[in-house]
């Protein structure tokens, strides 16, 4: 049997096929249908590079909160020399500083961890002071919802690139 090759990833496809096995382009379609299909194909892509965007955003704020924590670490030892408090904060940041860094790599892994941390510093704030969870709680909540939006794209980008062999 003849092949034929798939005018959208040129991929070899059968005569007998309706739509090729490695991409889902119509090989047998109208002109309006396979535009469309492109055009699906597109916003996907689309949607793909603005999640890659997204986590880069997220890289630097996870980098800035890796800086807030070496500056928490900074002034609780000028004010209290506790040095058991300044290593957790430099901990803490080197943990949102290497999961920033590898954050493109695997979004979805590196995001969830961060997002860990940060959710378990909080929980940690509040059995240290309670008061300490309220001080700030809407700069909190919106590292929080970043990261959670972020883990969220980078998901149903995951999705699309399987489901599209994207």
């Amino acid at each position: 049997m003849e092949e034929n090759i798939c005018s959208y990833c040129k991929a070899g496809v059968s005569q007998v096929e309706v739509h090729c096995e490695n991409c889902g382009f119509p090989l047998i379609g109208t002109e309006k249908e396979k535009a469309i299909w492109i055009g699906r194909q597109t916003m996907r892509k689309s949607k793909i590079d603005n999640s890659a965007k997204m986590v880069g955003k997220t890289r630097i704020i996870l980098y800035v909160l890796a800086g807030f924590q070496v500056l928490n670490a900074i002034l609780v030892y000028v004010k209290f020399s506790s040095i058991i408090d300044v290593v957790f904060y430099l901990v803490v940041a080197a943990l949102l500083a290497t999961f920033g860094y590898l954050s493109p790599k695997k979004p979805i892994l590196f995001v969830s961890l961060a997002l860990c941390v940060m959710l378990g510093y909080y929980f940690l704030l509040y059995l240290a002071d309670p008061i300490l969870l309220y001080s700030g709680i809407l700069w909190k909540c919106a590292i929080v919802m970043a990261l959670l939006y972020t883990l969220y794209d980078a998901i149903e980008s995951h999705n699309l690139k399987k489901k599209y062999k994207l």
